[in-house]
């Protein structure tokens, strides 16, 4: 305690620790570890190859995948989503859907905002959700989606539009004003001075950077 220590004092320690607490099986498992491969190796690979469970993440991957293929049709109203395509989903699968749908050309208009009416984004609570959503939607600056949603996504971080996210919350505030910057400067500043002094100071000083205001 309250000292730095060695890889080697770790490991001496991971062993006694587990000659007294475990005995011979799981001295037996440390014994079978290639430590000099994983403290010393070198290269790209790991020791041991990773197998993940991508289950979960293949739906997300499904789902964006039938969005991407919509825009072959022009009339919203003969799509096939429904608002429960979701209802299943955990947060971070719906946040790796819209982080998905990045991998794709831009939605046309109205297949996007079919798709914001339909799973209700730029309402919902979450405030991770309704990030991801905006990062979709600003990405590309020039884009009608984008002078669309600018304003939206304003409100949103500085407190206008009632959903409750916290001023201040910089992981949220500023790449959204960066981004809504973009789009329309003047937009950005003016929000932002409107609620400048609601903002912790140490938010205050770095987002009016962002905005060239320094």
């Amino acid at each position: 305690m309250g000292q730095s220590i060695t890889t080697e004092q770790w490991k001496n320690h991971l062993y006694s620790y587990y000659q007294k607490h475990g005995g011979t099986e799981k001295i037996e498992a440390l014994n079978s570890v290639d430590w000099t491969a994983w403290l010393h190796g070198e290269g790209l690979k790991l020791p041991v190859e990773m197998e993940y469970d991508l289950t979960l993440a293949k739906q997300a991957y499904e789902l964006a995948e039938r969005w991407d293929a919509s825009r072959a049709m022009d009339d919203t109203s003969r799509l096939d989503f429904k608002d429960s395509d979701l209802e299943e989903f955990n947060t971070n699968q719906i946040i790796v859907f819209l982080q998905r749908l990045q991998i794709y050309a831009q939605l046309p208009l109205a297949h996007f905002i079919h798709l914001n009416e339909l799973y209700q984004f730029s309402t919902t609570p979450n405030a991770e959700i309704r990030m991801s959503f905006y990062e979709l939607a600003l990405r590309d600056h020039t884009s009608r989606i984008a002078k669309v949603f600018a304003s939206e996504a304003t409100n949103w971080v500085v407190g206008e539009d009632g959903t409750g996210v916290i001023k201040g919350r910089m992981k949220f505030c500023r790449p959204v004003f960066r981004a809504v910057y973009k789009v329309d400067g003047d937009l950005a500043v003016s929000a932002f001075r409107r609620k400048r002094d609601a903002f912790h100071p140490i938010a205050r000083k770095l987002i009016e950077k962002d905005l060239d205001m320094v």
